[in-house]
């Protein structure tokens, strides 16, 4: 029994004994002999559930206590940096007051400056408003006289304007005048020409009628000739077809003729051949 551990004296606990050499991984761990006989024990007592739930509030109760370590640590962290806030608050206030003391002697300097400038601008605006009053009367004046230049320009324009007028009425007058001979003109023009389409018309109407009808007489002698020529050769054709059905007729009475012939020649050969005596050939000894 070497692998199960030892009991307290009351054995209520597992006697541990610190091995000399600790375990260096996972495997030796696993494989140490204190490891080897807790296992054994529980195994061999049945107390899987237990040791479970024992296990369990180790690690619970271990899980808890680093929570309460970690939260201290944070809560320190966090006081710490509250502290650095507040002093870095501090400092943020300092310089922000130093800056608003600039700022407000920076806006004393402007302001003073600024009055200054203001009395500049308004003594160049007085200087720049006679300058403008000044000018104003000489533009009014120059105006003035190019006004009245301006009217004798237009006077003058308009009677050139009313004479050019008078001009371009009296020649378009002219123009309307020979527009309307030439239009009368091109009117008698293209009577004549009308007439002399409709004459010409006619007369080539007459002419296509009398080519026409000549085209029709030609065309019936044409006919008249076609049709006598196939009388014709409907005559030879069929003087053709009677001069070879003799030839048929005449070949077939020679044929017949000849085989009547033959007919006789083979009745008289036989006739012969019945008559001629029979030779009785002797035999040899």
């Amino acid at each position: 029994m070497a692998n199960k551990p030892n009991l307290s004296k009351d054995g209520q606990f597992i006697d541990f004994k610190a091995s000399e050499s600790l375990p260096t991984t996972a495997k030796k761990f696993r494989q140490s002999p204190e490891i080897q006989g807790f296992y054994s024990f529980v195994y061999d007592n049945g107390l899987q559930r237990e040791a479970y739930e024992i296990l369990t509030r180790i690690m619970q109760r271990r899980k808890a206590q680093k929570a309460q370590e970690t939260a201290a640590a944070l809560a320190a962290v966090q006081a710490e940096a509250r502290a650095r806030a507040e002093a870095k608050a501090a400092a943020k206030a300092e310089a922000k007051a130093a800056k608003l003391a600039a700022r407000e002697a920076a806006r004393a300097a402007a302001q003073a400056e600024k009055q200054r400038l203001a009395e500049e601008r308004a003594k160049e605006r007085l200087r720049l408003q006679d300058l403008r009053t000044k000018e104003k009367a000489r533009i009014a004046a120059d105006k003035a006289k190019a006004r009245e230049k301006a009217l004798a320009a237009k006077e003058k324009a308009r009677e050139r304007a009313l004479e050019a007028k008078a001009k371009a009425k009296a020649k378009a007058q002219e123009m309307a005048e020979k527009k309307k001979e030439q239009a009368r003109l091109a009117k008698v023009k293209a009577n004549e020409a009308k007439e002399a389409a409709r004459a010409k018309a006619q007369a080539a109407k007459e002419a296509a009628r009398e080519k026409a009808l000549a085209a029709k007489e030609k065309a019936r002698e044409k006919a008249e000739a076609a049709k006598e020529k196939a009388r014709e050769a409907a005559e030879k054709k069929r003087e053709l077809a009677q001069a070879k059905k003799d030839k048929i007729a005449k070949m077939k009475a020679e044929k017949a003729k000849a085989k009547a012939a033959a007919l006789a020649m083979k009745k008289k050969g036989q006739v012969k051949a019945k008559a001629k005596p029979k030779v009785v050939k002797k035999k040899k000894r």
